[in-house]
């Protein structure tokens, strides 16, 4: 294969992965779109093809943040896809990770990874409660679900509220993000939320390579 079918094959795979977030799909559709028949395996396919280091940066993160409580500590992989935050996670020495997605079909797949303890199903629509008791973990971890049509900004009401005091919300995500309106909605919402005194701004991570076609950001908040 020369370059320009490799780069074309690479694109073909990115474009796919945006496809979930047409403006305009909806939560409720992007589930269903996840949910057909080899959507699956053709994300898992091209998270590889295009180097996805998301997942890897998210969880080094984590591990960095809880240091010599990795083995106790309890971590809810939100948005949770083929597992790859959980395998990065349990690589850490993280073993206690429950996954949350809206997706059945991705639930499934984490399940066959051997690295999750629970299985959560649920589509954080806005304004949404999971299905999850208050100051349950220790960490809130997520990779590349700061997108349209996959959470709404509100959701980051519902992660401080499951998190313990001191506790941390990790998320990985696209630099490109930032540029368009959803992004600058998120992280305007992140903003309220430290000004009211929910949480505060630990640190921001940029890195190169997200992927092949984009740099990334971590962000690391910490509960009040």
């Amino acid at each position: 294969m020369d370059n320009g079918q490799s780069l074309n094959k690479l694109l073909e795979f990115d474009n796919f992965v945006l496809g979930f977030q047409e403006p305009g799909l909806g939560q409720d559709a992007c589930v269903e779109a996840y949910d057909k028949d080899d959507a699956v395996k053709h994300y898992a396919v091209s998270t590889v093809a295009l180097a996805y280091r998301g997942p890897q940066y998210c969880a080094d993160m984590a591990a960095a943040m809880v240091q010599d409580r990795r083995e106790g500590a309890l971590v809810l992989d939100v948005a949770a896809g083929t597992g790859l935050v959980g395998e990065e996670l349990h690589k850490h020495g993280f073993k206690n990770i429950h996954a949350l997605d809206g997706a059945s079909q991705m639930l499934e797949t984490c399940k066959q990874k051997g690295v999750y303890s629970d299985f959560i199903q649920c589509i954080l629509l806005e304004g949404k409660q999971m299905p999850i008791a208050n100051a349950t973990y220790d960490v809130v971890a997520m990779s590349g679900a700061t997108i349209e049509n996959h959470l709404h900004p509100s959701s980051m009401q519902e992660f401080v509220r499951v998190i313990k005091p001191g506790g941390y919300f990790i998320n990985c995500y696209r630099a490109t993000i930032q540029d368009i309106e959803y992004g600058k909605e998120w992280l305007a919402e992140a903003a309220r939320l430290e000004s009211t005194g929910k949480w505060k701004l630990y640190g921001r991570l940029n890195f190169r390579k997200y992927h092949v076609f984009s740099d990334g950001f971590v962000d690391i908040y910490q509960v009040n």
